[in-house]
């Protein structure tokens, strides 16, 4: 970048043994999203509207519940195993540290967020009862899939991708076959979203026992680690906060202002998004420890660069696709979606923006360098004030097209400033040879 060190090549990243892991993962959760996507479009063709309604209501408070539990634990674990990969005892000692603090998270969490779930699917006309039913499923499979991740972190780290590649695959087909079941007996928010909390129970008893055979887990947390898990979090905490309520306030927006049936049609075009789903766990599984392990800044460039190089073709591909082909697209999601032809180019543009962004802002923390959040939300909140000032907040088009504004800032930032990072990161490594 600037003479200190041989220009980005690709092959600092892409080698063949690398593009080999790569294919082998890709393809396994291409698999795995393709099952997901079954079970998906059973939803969206057996459910009834206002029922779809709440389950995506329902989706969009978990995401929102997992956020607020972990705000970046999993992340800030990754960054300090990164050094302790060889001491077991060591890794040991960071799960329990972490597994206490977050136990805080989510008492302090759910104190917050539980009312505010309640008054949401009571002003969507959600009968009591289902109410109650939806908020603990939702309490209980965010606090499951919190925890999970925080076990993911380091299983990741530790390369044993075919762990997540086996228990993706093996609860989703389960899922697809209990949703099938239950679409011949009866189909609705309730009994799809207990499918999902057995699903998170599932995966955190698989990874809590793998965790076991290769990690020595003290009896009580010494609280060793808590220090810098706790720095990490307060560089992390608000950014998170800012991303889950950002890329969740178009739909929020549109089940304040709009109906149950208006919040089906944008959880219904938003299954059609499983591609980003796979990209992201591949992601998260093989580019993020990729930056977290390396130093050199060639390598850094390398990869920075083909991730960006990567992301605007795909962005180039997909809106070409979803403007030519639009019919068929939509065709998958039943007669009831059909005319979504324009909400469906800027879905494609939102989705594809948010994680472009989103990987941006992941591999940036697994390097410890995370984005200042004065810089975030003034630049997030501007674009999002902006956009929804010039459109219809009520509509699925219009929620769509928050997103995508919201999204392009927040990437745009994220690559600035992964950037800078990056050019800082080679003078000092200059400077200490």
């Amino acid at each position: 970048m600037d003479g200190t060190y041989p220009g980005p090549t690709m092959s600092a990243l892409i080698t063949r043994q690398r593009m080999a892991r790569l294919g082998s993962f890709a393809s396994a959760q291409l698999a795995v999203q393709l099952i997901g996507f079954g079970a998906g479009i059973v939803l969206v063709r057996h459910m009834e509207q206002a029922q779809y309604g709440y389950y995506t209501l329902a989706l969009s408070m978990t995401s929102m519940a997992v956020i607020f539990t972990d705000l970046g634990l999993a992340t800030a674990v990754m960054a300090i195993g990164g050094r302790l990969m060889a001491q077991p005892r060591a890794l040991g000692q960071l799960v329990a540290d972490a597994n206490r603090l977050h136990r805080r998270l989510a008492w302090v969490s759910f104190a917050i967020l539980l009312p505010c779930f309640v008054i949401f699917l009571l002003r969507q006309q959600a009968g009591p009862w289902q109410v109650a039913a939806l908020t603990v499923m939702i309490v209980a499979t965010a606090a499951l899939t919190a925890r999970a991740g925080l076990v993911l972190s380091i299983a990741r780290l530790l390369g044993h991708v075919a762990l997540q590649q086996k228990l993706d695959l093996g609860v989703n087909l389960v899922k697809l076959g209990l949703l099938m079941a239950a679409a011949w007996w009866m189909l609705d928010a309730t009994i799809a979203c207990l499918v999902n909390l057995g699903v998170a129970a599932a995966c955190f008893v698989v990874l809590t026992r793998h965790l076991d055979t290769h990690v020595d887990l003290p009896a009580q947390p010494a609280g060793g680690h808590t220090p810098a898990l706790k720095q990490h979090l307060w560089k992390q905490a608000p950014n998170s906060i800012y991303y889950v309520l950002s890329s969740q306030l178009a739909l929020w927006l549109i089940g304040i202002f709009g109906s149950a049936e208006r919040v089906a049609e944008m959880g219904a075009l938003s299954r059609l998004g499983a591609l980003f789903t796979v990209i992201g766990a591949v992601s998260a599984a093989m580019v993020h420890p990729y930056f977290a392990r390396h130093e050199e800044p060639a390598r850094l460039a390398a990869g920075f660069a083909s991730i960006n190089a990567f992301y605007a073709a795909l962005l180039a591909t997909l809106v070409t696709f979803a403007l030519a082909f639009p019919a068929p697209i939509l065709w998958v999601l039943g007669g009831g979606y059909g005319a979504l032809q324009s909400e469906l180019v800027w879905m494609v543009v939102a989705a594809t923006l948010a994680t472009w962004g989103g990987t941006l802002y992941s591999i940036g923390c697994a390097r410890g360098w995370v984005l200042p959040i004065g810089l975030t939300v003034s630049t997030g909140v501007l674009a999002t004030v902006l956009a929804a000032s010039l459109v219809d907040v009520s509509t699925v088009r219009g929620s769509f097209m928050i997103n995508a504004a919201t999204g392009l800032v927040s990437t745009v930032v994220a690559f600035g400033y992964f950037f800078w990072q990056l050019r800082r990161h080679v003078r000092l490594k200059a400077a200490s040879s």
